[in-house]
């Protein structure tokens, strides 16, 4: 066969393979398999209840997660009432020592380790045999020389959208 047999054998077999996927309506090339029933989700603010953390956090995580529902599903975002319903609240925003080393007659942190977590309430109005309620978390390490003040919006919100992930893949990945 020639180059261009194989290239054509190939664009065929792929363009089949897309038809397959496309029609079956549940699986996406993002690792969904939502019902095609399902249209909505209604994601409510993940308010604070730690009193930690920069005063823009609850904005931060709410937004991540509409932005991430929104980027990888074709779902429409609605007030409340969705078809699938996110709930809950951040309750933890921690900044700990991770690595602890000895310099001369004192302990410090030679690692300190943030740990953003929330409790998620996920409703399926459609299968109700999804619904959860859980504790996700996420951490990171930074340098002993940076405090959690010094921690960038940018950075809280990379921290954020790992734990945005997680969530995303236990309500509608089946992961």
């Amino acid at each position: 066969m020639t180059l261009k047999t194989n290239t054509r054998l190939l664009g065929y077999t792929l363009l089949l393979l897309l038809f397959m996927c496309g029609g079956c309506g549940i699986y996406s090339f993002t690792g969904t398999t939502i019902s095609p029933d399902i249209k909505t989700i209604s994601i409510q603010n993940l308010e604070n209840s730690t009193g930690e953390g920069p005063s823009n956090l609850t904005q931060v995580v709410t937004n991540n997660f509409k932005e991430y529902y929104r980027r990888n599903t074709n779902l429409a975002i609605v007030q409340s009432q969705g078809d699938l319903q996110l709930e809950g609240q951040i309750v933890s925003f921690t900044y700990t020592p991770a690595a602890i080393q000895r310099e001369g007659q004192q302990d410090i942190a030679s690692l300190n380790r943030l740990t953003l977590g929330v409790q998620i309430r996920f409703t399926n109005v459609k299968q109700p045999e999804k619904d959860f309620d859980r504790t996700f978390s996420i951490s990171q390490d930074f340098p002993q020389n940076i405090d959690v003040t010094q921690l960038s919006t940018a950075q809280i919100e990379q921290l954020s959208e790992q734990l945005v992930v997680d969530v995303f893949n236990k309500t509608v990945a089946d992961w």
